[in-house]
């Protein structure tokens, strides 16, 4: 019986994914200039292209996740240690079986050598991280980070927020992914924040082109200017909003800076960087902005701050967090 496995195929969506893996080499590569950068977002617009650029990329970053695989790290080692016996023929099924397994150890050797840096942060810790390239990245609280090995230039924000200082290297572009979410720089400041499945921009100095990794709309790229911001959602960007520059590394400082701030989401801010947690049981109060500034876990003067403002008080539960509600 013949194969039909690649019969009915689309020959233009062949030529895409070929299309596709050649980006997903080049752009992975230590060396892209911005010529390279601009033609694939201009390929990437057209229609089918992003699809199938992702698609592969998603079965590119699981490969990475085998590396990470002990029991895949345990074979390899047996395979290269095991004694080769004396060569006989086999048919051809098992040859070519035994062809692709050789390829596939291969390449897991390959990925187990040249394995992710992981940076993390706990509840209220914060860590300046110098990478191999010269850049900087500040990590927040209760934050992963993700580096590629080596001078590699695309990293990976797994969860919380980091402001990174890009060091400039005009041929190679820095690369921060966060979920759909993907920042390209040159030299730059910036910060991004993973919550939920929203993912925050914004941008202190220099350029950087936000493009969405994984969208259904046709818009897939934004250049921001300094001072801008942009959140992005599953669905695609929002609106190019406002951001004071000031605000956005305050929190570097060891200060939370809120600028007509709901309370709702002061709040949220506060329990990022303590294991007390305050609970907000007023709904009249919810929306009420706050202005002000406090220190990174200064939980006691934030309260005392909103329950002189506003008409609230606070109650202390048996296991310790603390409830804002009406008085």
């Amino acid at each position: 019986m013949s194969d039909t496995s690649t019969e009915g195929q689309d020959p233009h969506a062949e030529h895409i994914d070929r299309d596709a893996a050649a980006w997903l080499t080049r752009l992975n590569s230590r060396t892209v200039g911005t010529a390279d950068l601009e033609s694939f977002f201009a390929w990437r617009r057209m229609p089918g292209h992003a699809e199938a650029y992702d698609r592969l990329e998603a079965h590119w970053r699981k490969s990475l996740d085998l590396a990470n695989d002990p029991d895949i790290a345990a074979a390899v080692t047996e395979a290269l240690e095991t004694e080769p016996k004396p060569a006989r023929t086999m048919p051809t099924a098992r040859a070519a079986i035994a062809a692709v397994l050789i390829v596939m150890l291969a390449c897991a050797t390959f990925l187990f050598m040249t394995r992710d840096t992981v940076y993390e942060t706990a509840t209220g810790e914060q860590r300046l991280v110098r990478l191999e390239d010269g850049s900087r990245v500040h990590l927040d609280t209760d934050t992963r980070l993700r580096v590629g090995p080596g001078k590699d230039r695309t990293v990976f924000l797994e969860k919380g927020r980091a402001l990174f200082d890009v060091a400039h290297d005009p041929l190679n572009p820095f690369s921060v992914t966060a979920r759909h979410t993907r920042v390209m720089a040159l030299g730059t400041s910036f910060e991004v924040e993973q919550s939920g499945d929203e993912v925050a921009v914004a941008l202190v100095e220099g350029k950087v082109a936000v493009q969405m990794a994984r969208s259904v709309r046709s818009a897939s790229e934004i250049a921001l200017s300094p001072g801008q911001a942009v959140r992005i959602t599953p669905g695609g960007p929002g609106e190019v909003t406002a951001a004071d520059t000031a605000m956005i590394s305050a929190w570097t400082k060891g200060r939370l800076e809120f600028r007509d701030t709901p309370l709702i989401n002061a709040v949220a801010e506060v329990n990022r960087y303590t294991g007390t947690k305050l609970v907000l049981k007023s709904r009249q109060c919810a929306g009420q902005h706050v202005n002000g500034g406090f220190a990174v876990g200064d939980v006691e003067a934030f309260i005392d701050a909103v329950t002189a403002l506003y008409p609230l008080q606070a109650v202390t539960l048996k296991d310790g967090s603390i409830e804002l509600e009406d008085r």
